[in-house]
């Protein structure tokens, strides 16, 4: 049905009060003495001979009235009734000879609503009120009307049973579970309760205020009801109630405890003793009239037999009840506490493959099987990963799948089994694939599926699946849907955490790689502008000072040639060195800042060495040797031989400078795991500082004393070896030496290379 065509829950209780209001009226005989009531100028010959003219009803009415106890065995005619016991009473007892008729039960009525006990239950109620009314002179409520509003007090039941059989006896058996009063679970489920249906009901029939009222506010705590001219009648039949209940004298229900009699009684000023005191007569009575109403006969033995037979089916039922909820109780203990051992060892560890080792061990403990498998899918887009775990929680195999294909263009997810609807369309082709990896030995049809997360889309949740296969029925070891539920809950929000938690983890280091990345492109970039800027500063200082410097260099050779003085050709000859040496700072801090492109050819390695070995030892004068290892038969590099020259000239010069007269080993291998070519400048000098290494490359840092070099040397060869792809790097240790490993990622000679070589 579609939702604008559902009816509301006010259509609903309209629907239900038409069905009450269809129900059979009274007879012309209850309506006319319905209005005798009203009415003082009434023939009482004329209502005589209409009650005479139903010859069944008649000889019930006389029936009622002997049996009444007020000594009334004489009469013989409604007249004479009339006259001995008043309109009144005769009104009473043809009213409520008129409803049972109307309402009374068939023989065969089976179910939840006792209809026979019920009409028992209501004539005991009559019975006390009547009992309690004529024990109570002073109160002014006549016993014939107390008779009455405790016989017709139950009309809701009933009508609700006749307009509402399914539903109704529904509410009762619930009701009878929960142990519970059925008015609260009448509102809830039906929309009404009985108490409304009863006024309801009355108001069909016409009948009088007082009995409208009884029917909709018996039940009542009395501080509710207000104070109305009836409240005392009221208040009688909720007393006559309880008493009754308490003494199961019908079928009324309501499976709560009875109200308290003394405190009822009190609160609406009634004697208490006066209500506890009629409790001896009762079953006599109610004996009386059961059998003037038509109903089963019975000796007033036998109405307590059938109340003590009540009572004992009614504490069977309570301890069946109590039976079955203190095996619920430890059910639910059991749950509560594989729920609380769970939190408490989740907090034990983090991660997925943890979590999933607690999920299995909490499960292991309440449902059988060797079979505990966990598979989650962290979104739509990614693989599926399983976790295989035995009884106790180990781990015994985990592996990421490729999920299955379900369409040419679409692949299988994790919802589609958590889905009943997916689960039917796709799971005899998603099941045995997965059944390979998840369950091994087990068949496809053994295996129960668990939706921990269902895989419904959120901003927090994007997608996450997770599904927790076992051998096991797990409805048969956690019987309560409440429980199955919060288990699956509970694991569930711990996969959830545990994949938020992983994927927490992988963007910290994606953040972290990030900032280093951008720190080291920062400080790149900041490293460019400075060289663009010295490449500027350079290029004007070259061509501004190379010209002077050209002449300053020339007059210096012109004078040392031209002058005699020894001394003073010294003099000229340093000038001209100085000259020289500013023109070769300027060349190198152009190189820097604007270096050339570098030209790869074949080169030999070992020459490449031996002639840096040779430059560094002319421009250093070194004293100590050097020891080269280049592996034999080293294939030729392709590499620019004059950039990885001039690089390894400075560092072999660095490594001369060290202050240490032991040999220089520089060695040459190729890295195994990545094919780099490696080159390797120890020395055994002094070393270097932290600090000194972490600036050692900066442009103009030195820390020899000032004037000895410019501290451009380093620099200059990271320079050279960046430019072909390659990296330099210092380690040092104050005391144990230097060592300079420079690294070529691209240095073999390809396929092509060969074959232009050998064209040439």
């Amino acid at each position: 049905m579609a939702e604008g065509n559902t009816p509301s829950e006010k259509q609903k209780v309209e629907l239900i009060l038409e069905r009450i209001d269809q129900l059979p009226t009274l007879s012309p005989i209850a309506q006319k003495l319905l209005d005798a009531a009203n009415n003082d100028d009434v023939d009482i010959n004329e209502l005589a001979a209409l009650i005479e003219s139903d010859p069944a009803l008649t000889g019930r009415v006389l029936s009622m009235c002997r049996r009444s106890d007020k000594g009334l065995d004489s009469i013989t005619s409604v007249m004479h009734a009339i006259t001995m016991l008043g309109l009144e009473a005769i009104r009473a007892a043809v009213l409520s000879l008129e409803v049972y008729e109307i309402l009374a039960p068939a023989d065969d009525e089976a179910g939840a609503f006792d209809g026979k006990g019920h009409w028992q239950a209501c004539l005991s109620v009559a019975v006390t009120a009547e009992l309690i009314a004529s024990e109570s002179p002073t109160s002014g409520t006549r016993p014939e009307a107390a008779f009455t509003a405790g016989l017709l007090h139950g009309l809701g039941r009933s009508a609700l049973n006749i307009a509402l059989p399914g539903s109704y006896g529904k509410v009762l058996r619930v009701a009878e579970q929960r142990g519970e009063d059925s008015a609260a679970l009448e509102r809830e489920l039906i929309g009404l309760d009985h108490h409304a249906a009863g006024r309801r009901l009355a108001e069909h029939w016409g009948l009088p205020k007082a009995l409208q009222d009884i029917a909709w506010l018996y039940d009542l705590p009395a501080e509710s009801i207000p104070d109305i001219e009836h409240r005392e009648l009221i208040g009688m039949i909720a007393c006559a109630r309880s008493l009754c209940r308490r003494m199961n004298l019908g079928w009324f229900g309501d499976f709560g405890q009875p109200a308290d009699i003394e405190r009822l009684a009190q609160k609406f000023g009634l004697d208490h003793e006066v209500v506890e005191g009629v409790s001896t007569q009762i079953h006599e009575r109610v004996a009386d009239r059961c059998a003037a109403f038509g109903m089963e006969e019975v000796t007033p033995v036998e109405v307590l037999l059938q109340s003590v037979t009540r009572a004992n089916a009614r504490l069977a039922a309570m301890n069946r009840t109590l039976a079955i909820r203190g095996t619920q109780g430890i059910q639910q203990k059991k749950i509560l506490d594989a729920i609380g051992e769970f939190c408490e060892e989740s907090h034990h560890g983090s991660g997925l493959a943890n979590a999933m080792s607690h999920i299995a061990r909490s499960a292991s403990d309440l449902i059988d099987g060797d079979l505990f498998t966990i598979v989650t899918q962290a979104d739509r887009r990614q693989h599926w990963r399983v976790f295989r775990f035995t009884h106790d929680g180990q781990l015994v195999r985990s592996e990421v799948l490729e999920p299955p294909p379900i369409t040419d263009n679409e692949r299988a997810t994790l919802s589609m089994l958590a889905d009943s609807n997916e689960a039917m369309k796709h799971g005899s082709t998603i099941m045995p694939w997965l059944c390979r990896y998840a369950a091994e030995a087990t068949e496809p049809e053994d295996v129960r599926v668990l939706p921990l997360l269902t895989g419904e889309e959120s901003i927090d949740r994007p997608g996450q699946s997770a599904l927790l296969l076992v051998e096991s029925d797990f409805e048969e070891s956690v019987r309560s849907s409440i429980q199955r539920k919060a288990l699956l809950s509970v694991w569930g929000m711990a996969v959830a955490s545990a994949l938020r938690h992983e994927d927490s983890r992988r963007l910290s280091d994606e953040l972290a790689d990030r900032h280093r990345d951008l720190t080291a492109t920062q400080a790149k970039l900041a490293e460019s502008q400075s060289m663009a800027r010295l490449g500027v500063m350079t290029a004007g200082a070259a061509h501004e000072m190379n010209n002077p410097l050209t002449v300053i260099k020339g007059y210096a050779q012109v004078l040392r040639t031209r002058v005699g003085d020894p001394e003073l050709r010294k003099i000229a000859e340093k000038v001209g060195q100085s000259a020289q040496e500013i023109s070769d700072l300027i060349s190198s801090m152009n190189l820097i800042a604007d270096p050339p492109e570098p030209k790869p050819e074949k080169s030999s390695i070992q020459s490449l060495i031996n002639e840096a070995v040779m430059a560094s030892r002319e421009r250093t004068r070194m004293n100590c040797a050097s020891r080269v290892s280049v592996p034999s038969h080293f294939p030729v590099a392709l590499v620019d031989p004059q950039l990885l020259r001039q690089a390894l000239i400075e560092l072999i010069s660095n490594a001369a400078e060290s202050g240490s007269d032991e040999i220089i080993e520089i060695r040459v291998q190729i890295d195994q795991l990545d094919d780099r070519l490696l080159l390797m400048v120890k020395d055994h000098g002094r070393g270097m500082s932290q600090k000194t290494v972490e600036h050692a490359f900066d442009p103009f840092f030195s820390d020899k004393p000032a004037g000895r070099q410019t501290g451009l040397g380093l620099c200059r060869a990271r320079r050279v070896i960046e430019l072909m792809g390659g990296t330099v790097s210092l380690s040092s240790k104050e005391g144990q030496g230097t060592r300079a490993l420079v690294t070529l990622p691209s240095w073999r000679v390809s396929e092509k290379d060969r074959e232009i070589g050998k064209a040439a």
